[in-house]
């Protein structure tokens, strides 16, 4: 297996986010049909003033959270950019494309400061356990193999299923010992290209140079995409 690691913001978050997670609580459904909003319900610490934690970012990200078969749970996609801190109720749609049909799934939530000289980000915050009813995905040979499909702040969940086919179009091509960062290329620029991401350009990434992005997490994350090893998230 290849050594080379292109580590992206959830690598950065695990070494720099605060060991406190956002919000008390985060509620769903226990069954969620495919391509159908659903109300995501979040319960914070803002009436807490002085001493609120979540009073001390400004926005928060929603995430899909998966758990591929012999791995752990962690967030691989992205469902709500951006909420305003004290927004409580997010609806939220799960295309069917993106996983399995009756998989079992949770919504990860991370809050962030839009100023990078703020704290931030949270650590993740998970809702209960839910079902996805109506999913026509399949697991891919790169997820089964606890690896990423993309970085998941700038891969939109309306995309997992393209980035899910890139990924298997070069898995053979990524999966070798060489140190060589250039056979993630095809795979990258693949994903890249699927409708809706907002990676930056490959030579911006073996060059470090940040791309661009125009998002809060430029700085602090945009310069990464995959991490080889699937982070394991325990919650």
């Amino acid at each position: 297996m290849i050594s080379f690691t292109l580590l992206g913001p959830l690598g950065v978050l695990l070494a720099g986010a605060s060991s406190a997670v956002a919000f008390d609580r985060i509620s769903i459904q226990s069954t969620v049909n495919a391509d159908t909003e659903v109300e995501v319900t979040i319960r914070n610490d803002i009436a807490d003033g002085a001493s609120s934690f979540d009073a001390g970012f400004t926005n928060y990200n929603l995430y899909l959270a998966t758990t591929p078969p012999g791995w752990g749970t962690g967030p691989v996609c992205l469902l709500a950019n951006g909420t305003k801190i004290d927004v409580t109720s997010v609806k939220v749609k799960i295309p069917a494309d993106a996983v399995p049909d009756s998989a079992d799934l949770k919504i990860t939530a991370m809050e962030w400061n839009s100023d990078p000289t703020k704290d931030g980000p949270s650590g993740f915050e998970y809702s209960n356990e839910f079902t996805f009813s109506g999913g026509t995905g399949e697991w891919s040979k790169t997820e089964l193999d606890g690896q990423s499909l993309g970085e998941m702040n700038s891969l939109p969940c309306s995309a997992y299923a393209c980035a899910r086919k890139c990924n298997d179009k070069y898995f053979e091509e990524r999966n070798t010992t060489s140190e060589d960062p250039n056979v993630y290329k095809n795979t990258y620029e693949c994903v890249a290209a699927c409708p809706g991401t907002t990676f930056p350009s490959w030579d911006s990434i073996v060059n470090d140079d940040g791309g661009s992005g125009g998002g809060p997490f430029d700085d602090a994350y945009g310069r990464s995409i995959f991490v080889e090893s699937r982070i394991l998230l325990a919650v």
